[in-house]
């Protein structure tokens, strides 16, 4: 993985990420309809979906911007939930379960 969320996701396969990096408005536009349309918020600016990467300098999409375990990393200093003593936690249960891979990316980093 080029870049790892803090939450253990590939940032480098991220569509917001890519679609930032090529500046591409279309694509942008397409994630917040989708965004829109899993009911997050009634209507989202392309440009709120841009994003560089949690840890990365610059900007943050919508759905990462007041991520939880993004604030806790950054709050313990951090790269990203693999470095955390309290591996796994409760605050990560959620986006765990739901994407298994992000935790099973952290566990593998940890065990290097």
């Amino acid at each position: 993985m080029e870049m790892t969320g803090c939450c253990g996701m590939d940032c480098g396969s991220c569509e917001s990420r890519r679609a930032t990096e090529r500046n591409d408005i279309g694509a942008l536009s397409k994630l917040a309809a989708a965004e829109e349309s899993r009911g997050g918020n009634s209507f989202i600016m392309p440009s709120k979906m841009k994003c560089t990467g949690c840890m990365a300098p610059g900007a943050k999409s919508i759905t990462c911007s007041d991520c939880r375990v993004r604030m806790c990393a950054l709050d313990r200093g951090i790269p990203h939930c693999g470095f955390c003593e309290e591996f796994p936690c409760d605050l990560g249960d959620i986006i765990w379960e739901a994407v298994p891979e992000y935790k099973n990316n952290l566990e593998r980093i940890r065990s290097r």
